[in-house]
C-alpha cells in the first residue's frame, strides 16, 4: 500500500466515520477501487486513531469535564455539582455495553460479513430509510436517560455490520426518543470514544501478530493525520446539518451509493 492509498483511505475514514453514511462500507469500496485485496492492519489502526483524536479534540472540554466530574462524584468530591456529568458518564458506559458484548461474542462472524460488498449495499439502503424517516420526527427536548442510552447503544451495536452507519443509527435512535438534535449528536460522538477505542485495541492485538509492521510506518503517520483533519471537518459539517434540519438528506446519498454498490460491486 502506497502513500496515495493511505491519503485516500484516511480521507474516506475521517469523513465517513462521523457523517451518517457507513465508514465500513466506504472503506471496503475504496479498497476495491484502489485494488487493495488485503488492507494493512497497521493502517487500519492508524485510521481509527485519527478519528478517535478528532472526537477527543473537538469535544475536549466535554471529555475533561466528564472525566473529572465522573471520578469526582465517585470519590465524594462536590457530588452535587458533579452529578449531571456523572450521570452522562454512566449513560455512556451503559450505551457502550450492547456493542461491547456483540463485538466480543460475534467478532469473527461480523468480520466475515465485510467480504460482501453486496450486503453492505443492501444495509446502506436500510441506513437510508432510517435517515430519511427522521425528517418526519417532531422535534422535542427530552433529556438523556438510562433507557435512552441503552436504546442508542443497541443502535450502535447494529452498526457493527457493514452498511449500517454508527453515527446515523445512534443519532436517529436518539432523535426518535425525543432528544434534541445537538444533544443527540454530542451523545453519539462521546459514545463513539469507547467504541472506537475498543476497535483500536482489538486491531492492536492483531497488529502484534503481523510480521511486516515496520514497513508501514510512513503510511501510519499519514493515515492518522488525514483521518484526524478530515474527521474534524466531518464533525463540524454534521452538526451544521443537524442545526439546519438537513440530517435526513444524507439518506438520499446512502440510497444512491447502496444501489450502485449492489449493481456494480
Amino acid at each position: 500500500m502506497n502513500m496515495i492509498d493511505a491519503i485516500i483511505l484516511g480521507a474516506v475514514q475521517g469523513a465517513t466515520e462521523f457523517l451518517p453514511v457507513s465508514s465500513k462500507t466506504h472503506l471496503i469500496i475504496g479498497q476495491k477501487l484502489l485494488g487493495i485485496d488485503e488492507p494493512s492492519i497497521f493502517l487500519e489502526v492508524a485510521l481509527h486513531i485519527g478519528t478517535l483524536l478528532s472526537v477527543l479534540i473537538y469535544y475536549r472540554k466535554d471529555v475533561i469535564k466528564l472525566l473529572s466530574s465522573f471520578f469526582g462524584y465517585i470519590f465524594g468530591h462536590k457530588r452535587q455539582a458533579n452529578e449531571t456529568s456523572f450521570r452522562l458518564g454512566l449513560y455512556i458506559i451503559i450505551g457502550s455495553i450492547p456493542a461491547a458484548i456483540a463485538g466480543l461474542l460475534f467478532k469473527d462472524w461480523i468480520e466475515m460479513q465485510f467480504d460482501s460488498t453486496t450486503l453492505g449495499g443492501y444495509l446502506l439502503l436500510v441506513t437510508a430509510a432510517v435517515l430519511i424517516s427522521t425528517h418526519f420526527i417532531k422535534r422535542k427536548r427530552q433529556p438523556i436517560k438510562m433507557t435512552n442510552s441503552f436504546v442508542v447503544g443497541i443502535a450502535q451495536a447494529c452498526a457493527l455490520l457493514p452498511g449500517i452507519s454508527r453515527s446515523g443509527s445512534t443519532i436517529s435512535a436518539a432523535l426518535y426518543q425525543g432528544i434534541e438534535p445537538a444533544q443527540a449528536a454530542r451523545f453519539s460522538f462521546l459514545l463513539s470514544l469507547p467504541a472506537v477505542g475498543g476497535a483500536v485495541l482489538l486491531k492492536a492485538v492483531d497488529l502484534l501478530k503481523e510480521p511486516t509492521v515496520v514497513t508501514d510506518l510512513a503510511s501510519f503517520g499519514v493515515g492518522i493525520a488525514v483521518s484526524f483533519i478530515v474527521g474534524l471537518l466531518a464533525i463540524y459539517w454534521l452538526l451544521k446539518s443537524l442545526a439546519g434540519s438537513k440530517f435526513y438528506m444524507f439518506g438520499f446519498y446512502c440510497a444512491i451509493v447502496g444501489v450502485l454498490t449492489i449493481i456494480f460491486l
